[in-house]
């Protein structure tokens, strides 16, 4: 159940017009890559804002997600497998909030992609365009919680 509405997500994420508005905001240097900008900077916008969110607090709410992942780690992809023990070591879901994680999984992203997108340099988009994205941030977020709950109200067939 979980999975199928974090796919649903994905694919509203990709086609609201907030996120969209986000992308057009990048440098379009960065051509196709701003989608993937923007999905990183939301991620860090929503570990920075968790609490408007969620009655759970997001150390909290990482160990719960941890502890759900490590009691399935066999059924996981061979590569979340191997990671998982980094991530949980790491807390990578609540280092999220340091601006120089975000730095670093932009880093990370651009070599597993090898470098064909200039993922690293857009961390200066965050900088420079940062009130606006998040502006767009919140109105996405109020959409996509309504999302959410008609999805829910459907038993996930909406």
């Amino acid at each position: 159940m979980h999975l199928r509405l974090h796919r649903r997500l994905d694919a509203y994420t990709q086609q609201n017009c907030h996120f969209q508005a986000s992308r057009r905001r990048l440098d379009p240097r960065f051509r196709y890559g701003r989608s993937v900008l923007v999905d990183v900077f939301y991620d860090h916008f929503l570990a920075c804002q968790w609490q408007c969110y969620s009655n759970i607090p997001l150390d909290d709410f990482a160990q719960q997600v941890y502890a759900g992942l490590s009691s399935c780690q066999q059924l996981l992809p061979d590569r979340l497998q191997l990671l998982l023990p980094r991530m949980i070591k790491e807390d990578w879901l609540f280092s999220y909030r340091r601006v120089e994680i975000v730095a670093r999984v932009l880093q990370r992203l651009e070599a597993r992609l090898k470098h064909r997108l200039p993922l690293a340099a857009g961390f200066s988009e965050l900088e420079r365009v940062r009130g606006a994205l998040e502006a767009d941030f919140s109105k996405f977020m109020s959409a996509a919680q309504r999302e959410v709950a008609v999805w829910k109200t459907t038993g996930g067939k909406g």
